[in-house]
């Protein structure tokens, strides 16, 4: 339907861009009454065997070892240390928090880019950029401090973080690792390591022993599995592939509005002046940070 590939990757983009903003709302109501890793573990496992037997049974070839051991790395970073910690921290941390905190994740796209070794140059511009960022993400708490003193709150930020830092691990990981099978297919074969990785944490955890979900959870994760995996994660890998990192980078700020506004419709949740100026310091230093960095 689509000839012109460009077209078809700004659709895909646009794709992550909305839908994922979503999921946040999705993640949220779904941990209410769905143990936090087997819920994660579902939405990638059954994901990604649906998506996997759809190429296979078009005779698609299973890949090498080596590139199973390069997506198995990838469903790992993204998808355990990502989606999988995320979840546990969202039993605690409101959609809109976790999306404003989330809105981070080119900044740590960067930075941890950096560490690796990147020769990308970080600029004045870029600094205050981080600057900005910093206060963005401190006005946040402005009102909610006190809530720093409960373990669980105070855990579920730290979750948060550790999710988006292990995200941009694996963002960087992929762009470095680039393989010639078709997109959707290499975000199949990432879910089902990432997915069973994810099984094996919940059951440790017990959580198979205390699955009652209700409805609501339920639907949350079909529509995680359909819109969160197949969709939104097969659209962000061909992204990846066809578009500028710098481009890539902004779908957080569409994802950020988007969380913020279904959390505040349907659950909700506060959005006073402080959300919203915490939202917009947030998105203009993430912006400030990809526009000024450039490849040396």
């Amino acid at each position: 339907m689509f000839k012109n590939e460009k077209t078809l990757a700004w659709l895909a983009f646009a794709a992550v861009s909305i839908f994922w903003g979503t999921t946040y709302f999705a993640i949220r109501v779904g941990v209410t009454s769905f143990p936090p890793f087997i819920m994660a573990s579902c939405r990638h496992l059954i994901g990604g065997i649906l998506i996997c037997a759809y190429f296979v049974l078009r005779g698609y070839k299973i890949p090498s070892l080596k590139e199973l051991g390069t997506f198995s790395v990838n469903g790992i970073l993204m998808l355990v240390g990502g989606n999988g910690i995320i979840s546990w921290g969202m039993q605690y941390v409101d959609s809109g928090v976790t999306a404003i905190i989330c809105a981070l994740t080119p900044i740590w796209i960067v930075i941890v880019n950096k560490i690796l070794g990147s020769k990308e140059k970080i600029g004045i511009w870029a600094i205050l950029g981080f600057v900005v960022c910093l206060l963005g993400q401190l006005l946040i708490f402005k009102n909610k401090i006190n809530l720093l003193s409960n373990n669980n709150y105070a855990w579920g930020i730290a979750a948060v973080v550790f999710a988006n830092i292990s995200w941009a691990l694996g963002t960087i990981y992929s762009k470095n690792n680039k393989s010639e099978i078709h997109s959707l297919f290499a975000a199949g074969l990432q879910m089902i390591p990432g997915g069973l990785i994810l099984f094996i944490i919940a059951a440790f955890r017990g959580e198979l022993y205390n699955l009652h979900p209700n409805t609501d959870a339920l639907l949350s994760v079909v529509y995680l599995i359909i819109v969160g995996s197949i969709l939104a994660y097969g659209s962000f890998m061909y992204v990846l592939k066809r578009l500028p990192a710098a481009v890539v980078s902004t779908y957080a700020y569409i994802n950020t509005v988007v969380a913020i506004l279904i959390g505040w419709l349907w659950l909700h949740e506060e959005l006073d002046a402080n959300i919203a100026l915490a939202a917009g310091l947030t998105i203009i230093g993430v912006w400030m940070v990809t526009k000024t960095t450039k490849q040396s």
